[in-house]
């Protein structure tokens, strides 16, 4: 069928075709690779989340003077008195904070010898800020700062504090309305994915208008009424310790 010439050719042919898909064959089945480093997912931290709801735990930190409190700079301490609310941005987290604190109080007034007063304090707050993080990782410091509005009032008694001073017993009301200013510094520990601790240290700038009623126990049932504007510094040791809960995964 075929001579002998057509033969050579066609097996020449064939032997060429296999050489060629042989050596295609090996250099694809020995083709060198290289290590291939993926990026690495990155730490379930409150950054990749895009919301955080937190609750104020625990808090310790001076509160606005009433009447002429003698011991106006005595820390009082708060459990579960607030609630925060925060956008995070990258770096930076915006939020929105609201505080209320009811305590029944006594106290020495216009000096330690003079009167004593016995009521109830009340005292609320709301306050919009940022945080800005510092760093990243399994323990993340930053800085906090805050403006909004307080409002402080008291309703009590005032009487003598020792029976070698007379005073005459009345009962009083104060009001206070003010604009609050507050840095902070914080740090914030992820022990795991969706939650956070925190804890924050500051101060408070209160700039405040101030009513005062007092209605004597005479006769006369004899009432008077004072205002006053004023600054006043408040520490906050412990300004806020927070469980968060931080939930929108951004990636």
């Amino acid at each position: 069928m075929f001579n002998s010439q057509t033969k050579k050719l066609l097996l020449l042919g064939f032997c060429a075709v296999s050489f060629s898909v042989n050596a295609q064959i090996r250099r694809i089945d020995t083709i060198a690779t290289e290590d291939i480093n993926l990026k690495p997912l990155q730490s379930t931290g409150q950054r990749i989340y895009m919301y955080t709801i937190a609750f104020k735990a625990f808090s310790l930190e001076e509160f606005p003077k009433i009447l002429n409190q003698v011991n106006s700079d005595e820390y009082l301490s708060s459990f579960g008195s607030g609630l925060l609310l925060k956008l995070n941005d990258n770096q930076i987290s915006y939020r929105i904070a609201g505080n209320f604190y009811s305590k029944d109080i006594t106290f020495k007034n216009e000096c330690e010898e003079c009167e004593e007063a016995n009521g109830q304090m009340k005292d609320f707050s709301t306050r919009i800020g940022f945080e800005k993080n510092f760093v990243y990782g399994a323990v993340q410091p930053y800085l906090a700062f805050d403006v909004g509005y307080r409002r402080n009032s008291f309703e009590g008694e005032v009487k003598n504090a020792t029976a070698l001073n007379y005073t005459n017993p009345y009962t009083v009301n104060t009001l206070k309305n003010g604009l609050l200013m507050s840095p902070n510094l914080g740090f914030k520990i992820n022990p795991v994915s969706h939650f956070t601790l925190a804890l924050e240290a500051g101060m408070g700038l209160l700039y405040s208008y101030e009513k005062q009623e007092r209605v004597y126990q005479d006769m006369n049932r004899t009432r008077t009424f004072n205002e006053f504007r004023k600054w006043e510094f408040l520490l906050r040791p412990v300004s806020m310790v927070s469980l968060q809960y931080n939930f929108g995964l951004v990636y």
